[in-house]
Parts: structure tokens; sequence; C-alpha cells
């Protein structure tokens, strides 16, 4: 399992966990808010015992997510953006996660029912879009290290000769991640 370099070691178990629980839950919460909120007929719902348990779960590990990106604030995000990495889907990352804070405020507390219902919109679709922008962050983070630690460990050319042609071959096919 990967390891965020200045962080515990079950930190990013405990940050996969968090994210997996929020999409679960979210995912059950759906078709009834599709129902209460949206006023559609949905062919499945889930049962009360089990939707309250969800509720109760995402609203948990909602904030336990929050704890958990602060302290990405502290270390991981600020030497992403220093070293000018992985900017665009940080910056989205972080972006969706400030709009599903704020709309989640807004699902409970509105009290225009327009409101809520927006509220409610706008934080099932960042909740599904942060899905993929998560698989894009962290895919494009993969590659970023790879390139950095086989550049690191590729063999050295011989020195007063000239080098090898399938030596040069060798290492273009290495740092395109082949």
């Amino acid at each position: 399992m990967h390891r965020f370099a200045g962080y515990p070691r079950l930190f990013y178990p405990a940050l996969a966990l968090a994210f997996l629980a929020l999409v679960a839950s979210g995912v059950l919460l759906l078709p009834r808010m599709m129902t209460m909120r949206m006023d559609w007929d949905t062919p499945f719902d889930v049962a009360g015992s089990v939707r309250l348990a969800s509720a109760a779960v995402h609203c948990g590990v909602g904030f336990i997510a929050l704890f958990l990106l602060g302290q990405l604030a502290s270390l991981h995000i600020r030497s992403g953006w220093r070293r000018r990495q992985n900017r665009a889907s940080g910056v989205l990352l972080v972006s969706l996660f400030v709009l599903l804070t704020l709309t989640a405020v807004g699902v409970y507390y509105f009290g225009d029912e327009d409101f809520s219902r927006w509220s409610s919109l706008l934080h099932s679709g960042a909740g599904l879009l942060l899905v993929a922008v998560v698989l894009w962050h962290a895919v494009s983070g993969h590659r970023i290290y790879n390139r950095r630690y086989y550049r690191h460990t590729l063999p050295r050319r011989p020195q007063g000769r000239r080098a090898d042609p399938s030596m040069a071959a060798a290492e273009q096919e290495l740092l395109r991640g082949g």
C-alpha cells in the first residue's frame, strides 16, 4: 500500500477507508434524495434502518474526511504546490471538497425548499465527480513519482566513450513509463 512521505503509516489507509465509506454511504442515500428532493420515481429504495445508518455514517465520516484534508494541507498539498506537480487535479480536488462542505450544510440547514433541492443536487454531483478526480489525481501522482524514481535509477553512461544507442532507447522507454 502507498505511503505518503511525512505521514504516519496508517494515514493513507485511513484516508482511503474514509473516502470509500463516504462514496458507499452517499450512493446509498441517492435514491431517497431523488425521491424526496426531486420528486422522481426510483425503481428501488433502501430500507429505513439502512438509510438512517448510511446518513449517520456519511455525516460522521464527512467530519473525519475534513480532518484528514486538513492534515493533507499541512504537508502534501503545500509541497505539491511548491514543486508545481499535479496542480490541476489538486486544485479541483480541494475545490470539490469546499463545495461538498458548503452544500452539506445547505442540505441540512437551508429553510427554502428550492435552495435545499439545489444544494442536494450540487452535493450529489460534486460527490460523484470527486470519485473521478481522485482517480485522476492518484494516477497522475503515481506517474510523477515513477518518473522521478526511474530518472534516478537509470544506469549511467560510460565516460569517455560514445554512448550506446540502444542504451539511449532503453532510457527513453523507462522515462515514458514502459
